[in-house]
């Protein structure tokens, strides 16, 4: 008995995801009439079963798409803010253009392992046209998303780039320039000669790697009299920094400033509430939220660098709509237009 073709061979040979696919040869929703072709051509070639009622009509003319998201853990608020925005932005497109878009399907990693984000990939696969994915890198997590991409899935990194591929477009800040900034602000804030402790979420976030290194570097070149420590991995947990920081101000007296890279900067908030530094410490820390805003009033912090949430989810938005609608009309790679956002820099005064 010959094979059963199934619909992830019909989108594979047409280049698009699984989900348009099933919406045309199962009359779920609209699409391109242009797009709708392409499957129907595809599925003759793949002789996969087509009804005759899924021949492409005029109400078929506007594309709806699905997009997913993959966030870190809810419990976050910066994640908290950025769904609010990706949500709020998606509403807006959706007014202006009706029945472009379905509702949006958010996913939080609240287990870290590599596992259980594959699985999470894979499920958002199935669903969804385009997803936005905020993850670290590991071989199990670049191959569940080679595979969404097999399938006609558009993959975009955010805020932290996901492996070596030239047309994965990538949102978000300049990693390398953030660190470099960071530097620069620490050896203009802080005390002459010192050490300097720096707290990243993962060693696998390729966003928090560029970040330490374009601070090692601009340390290196402009500040030779400060010693930057190996950096510490926090999980972007806080109970994780807050132990992190507690044993950096025990180990290290002459610490003289500190830079969280990654998340988890609500323990480190609390350490410093709970055991104030013997010398003022230049303390730097990445997102503006609640939080970190009273921290910056009450002295606690020195600076915030912020991405701006609004920007980075109309990037977002409008890099996946425009990929996807250039993708369902051209055979050739859509082009990547969307340059490194500009981060925000807060203190006392303008927070």
């Amino acid at each position: 008995m010959p094979n059963r073709i199934t619909i992830t061979a019909v989108a594979r040979a047409a280049g698009l995801s699984v989900s348009t696919v099933d919406r045309v040869l199962n009359n779920r929703a609209p699409v391109k009439s242009q797009t709708a072709e392409r499957v129907l051509q595809a599925a003759r070639a793949t002789g996969y079963p087509i009804d005759s009622d899924s021949a492409p009509t005029e109400t078929q003319a506007t594309a709806a798409y699905r997009l997913g998201f993959l966030l870190q853990s809810a419990e976050q608020p910066f994640y908290k803010e950025l769904q609010q925005e990706l949500e709020q932005t998606v509403r807006s497109r959706s007014r202006l253009t009706p029945g472009r878009l379905e509702s949006p399907v958010f996913a939080f990693i609240d287990d870290t392992s590599a596992s259980v984000i594959t699985r999470q990939i894979d499920r958002l696969a199935s669903q969804c046209d385009a997803l936005a994915l905020a993850c670290y890198e590991h071989p199990g997590i670049i191959q569940a998303i080679e595979n969404a991409e097999a399938r006609g899935v558009l993959i975009i990194a955010l805020l932290s780039p996901l492996g070596t591929e030239p047309r994965r477009p990538y949102i978000g800040l300049d990693n390398r320039r953030v660190g470099r900034s960071v530097g620069w602000a620490v050896a203009q804030l802080g005390h002459n000669s010192g050490k300097v402790g720096i707290m990243i979420g993962h060693h696998r976030f390729v966003g928090h790697e560029l970040r330490d290194m374009g601070f090692r570097s601009y340390c290196r070149e402009q500040a030779p009299q400060l010693t930057v420590l190996e950096p510490m991995i926090s999980l972007d947990d806080p109970e994780v920094a807050y132990r992190n920081t507690r044993q950096l101000l025990d180990d290290h007296s002459d610490l003289c400033a500190l830079y969280i890279a990654g998340g988890g900067m609500e323990g480190v908030i609390r350490a410093l509430r709970d055991s104030p530094p013997a010398q003022p410490l230049c303390v730097i820390v990445q997102e503006l939220t609640a939080e970190s805003r009273q921290a910056l009033i009450d002295g606690v912090i020195t600076l915030v660098l912020a991405t701006p949430l609004r920007q980075l989810a109309g990037d977002t938005l409008s890099q996946m709509l425009a990929t996807l609608e250039h993708r369902d009309e051209s055979a050739l790679p859509a082009p990547i237009t969307t340059p490194a956002l500009p981060f925000i820099l807060y203190h006392a005064e303008n927070c």
